[in-house]
């Protein structure tokens, strides 16, 4: 079955209200491109869950995706924090869920396997598990007598990582095979979306299967959109885009000025082209690319 689908088929399948899991780690191999697909058809009330992230959460909230946030840390590391999920959450206009990262893998991994729970010692002695007793709960093994951490499932919806190369099938390749904990929401979610930079023939995934992060019966829809993780990394082909934090931080300490980048540099261009060329273009391409 052909799996290859275009932006706007490819999010439709994520519906208003769902829960859906948005790989990458901080700013480093997001589903961007698919994010702002996701805003510009005004996506509403999910729930976003996102172990580490950065922008793609910074942008749903700033676009008012989303109802609630489950993840372990949402920040522009070295540039600070991520200010439109700061605002909201600080507000109270967006709900947030806060884990440790094992401890959301491991829920993660609960619905993956259809497991009551997973354990982990992770959390032990903290007041984290005091904030979500519904989710994880401190259990002592009859055999040991040792004391675990019970996290229960949480299912995704839809599940969306951004990637190096599929084939039309589904089989989709990470390379080198870095994926971070995206492996964990691909087998999680009830669906999964992968956007990549390039299709690849199937041959190639044939002559080497070792190398298939993702095989096609874990993908539902495939997406092909070159500098799709822009403005963060995808590596080790391009860098995030440094000029772009900066310049978006600077924006939003200002409401005009946020209203006029948020528009011209995000929402308004219709292409993934477009987009690319209202943030420098050829220009900014070749300084990612050489990571300068």
């Amino acid at each position: 079955m052909d799996k290859v689908r275009s932006l706007e088929d490819a999010a439709a399948i994520v519906n208003d209200g769902a829960t859906i899991g948005v790989g990458g780690l901080s700013m480093n191999g997001a589903p961007m491109a698919f994010v702002r697909e996701l805003i510009r058809r005004e996506a509403r009330d999910l729930t976003v869950v996102a172990i580490v992230s950065s922008m793609a959460v910074d942008w749903l909230v700033a676009a008012g995706c989303v109802r609630k946030v489950v993840t372990g840390l949402v920040s522009f590391e070295g540039f600070g924090l991520a200010p439109n999920f700061r605002r909201a959450a600080q507000a109270g206009d967006i709900e947030v869920e806060e884990y440790s990262e094992h401890l959301l893998i491991c829920r993660l991994q609960a619905a993956a396997y259809r497991l009551p729970f997973v354990p982990t010692k992770a959390g032990i002695g903290t007041d984290v598990l005091d904030l979500h007793p519904d989710t994880t709960r401190l259990e002592r093994d009859s055999a040991t007598g040792e004391l675990y951490v019970a996290c229960t499932p949480l299912p995704l919806d839809v599940g969306i990582v951004h990637a190096h190369e599929a084939d039309r099938l589904g089989n989709v390749r990470v390379n080198p095979k870095l994926i971070w904990m995206d492996s964990d929401i691909v087998r999680a979610a009830a669906a999964t979306i992968v956007t990549v930079e390039r299709m690849a023939d199937h041959a190639t995934f044939v002559a080497a299967p070792e190398h298939t992060t993702y095989p096609r019966f874990t993908v539902d829809a495939v997406v092909e959109v070159p500098w799709g993780a822009y403005p963060t990394s995808l590596f080790p082909e391009y860098s995030h885009d440094a000029g772009f934090y900066q310049a978006y931080l600077a924006a939003t300490r200002e409401p005009e000025q946020w209203s006029h980048f948020w528009k011209s540099r995000v929402g308004a261009p219709e292409t993934q082209g477009e987009f690319l060329e209202a943030n420098g273009g050829a220009e900014t391409i070749l300084s990612i690319r050489q990571g300068t």
